[in-house]
C-alpha cells in the first residue's frame, strides 16, 4: 500500500481530510483485500468531494478518468468500495464519536480560511491541525469508521464512445451522450438552450 506521504505529495499539502481518506483506504484494503487498481478492478463511490478523495486516488488507483471513481457530493464522509473479481463490497462511514477535534482548532479554522487570523492564530491553527492529523493516522481505522453494507449498485465498466459532432455548436461529443434530434446529434448543453 502506498504511504500517506505519497498521498500528501499528490494532494499538495497535509490535512485531516487526506488523513481520513488514507485511513478509509487502509480499512478497505484490510476488509476486502484490495490492492492498487491498474484499471477498474477496484471501484469507489464517495459521498463527498473533499480532500479524502485524493488519498483514494493515490492509494487505490480509483480515478474518474478510468471510470472507477464516482463522486456523489452529499457532504458525507462515506465511501463505498467494490472489488470486481469476487463481487465484494463495503461502505465505510466516518464515526462522529471518533472526531475528537480540538475545539480551539475548529474556532481558528474560520479565521484562518477567511483570512482574518493573526500570524499567531495561523501558527496555532496549523500546529493543532498537525496534531489532529497525527491522531487520525495513529487511530486504528476500525475506530474511525463504521463498516456497513454498500447500498449503491456496482457501476458498470467504463464505456468508450466514438466522437460525433454536435449539429448545433459544432463541438465534439461522445456519441453515446449525444441524443439524436431530427436525425442529428445534439450535445446536452445545446439541448438545454
Amino acid at each position: 500500500m502506498k504511504s500517506f506521504d505519497d498521498a500528501v505529495e499528490f494532494h499538495g499539502h497535509t490535512c485531516g481530510g487526506l488523513a481520513l481518506g488514507y485511513k478509509a483506504c487502509e480499512l478497505a484494503v484490510e476488509k476486502l483485500g484490495l490492492s492498487f487498481s491498474e484499471d477498474e478492478e477496484v471501484v469507489c463511490i464517495t459521498e463527498t468531494d473533499s480532500c479524502t478523495i485524493d488519498a483514494i486516488q493515490v492509494v487505490l488507483g480509483c480515478t474518474a478518468g478510468k471510470g472507477n471513481l464516482f463522486i456523489n457530493n452529499w457532504g458525507k464522509n462515506a465511501f463505498s468500495f467494490y472489488r470486481r473479481d469476487n463481487d465484494t463490497s463495503i461502505r465505510l462511514v466516518a464515526n462522529p464519536e471518533s472526531r475528537n477535534e480540538d475545539p480551539k482548532m475548529t474556532e481558528l479554522r474560520q479565521k484562518v480560511f477567511s483570512g482574518k487570523a493573526t500570524h499567531e492564530e495561523d501558527e496555532q491553527y496549523h500546529a493543532l491541525s498537525h496534531e489532529w492529523i497525527d491522531t487520525i493516522l495513529a487511530t486504528p481505522a476500525e475506530k474511525l469508521f463504521t463498516v456497513k453494507e454498500a447500498v449503491e449498485l456496482l457501476p458498470g465498466r467504463a464505456r468508450i464512445y466514438n466522437n460525433v459532432i454536435c449539429s448545433v455548436c459544432g463541438e465534439q461529443v461522445a456519441e453515446g451522450l449525444a441524443p439524436v434530434i431530427d436525425g442529428k446529434p445534439v450535445c446536452i448543453p445545446c439541448l438545454r438552450k
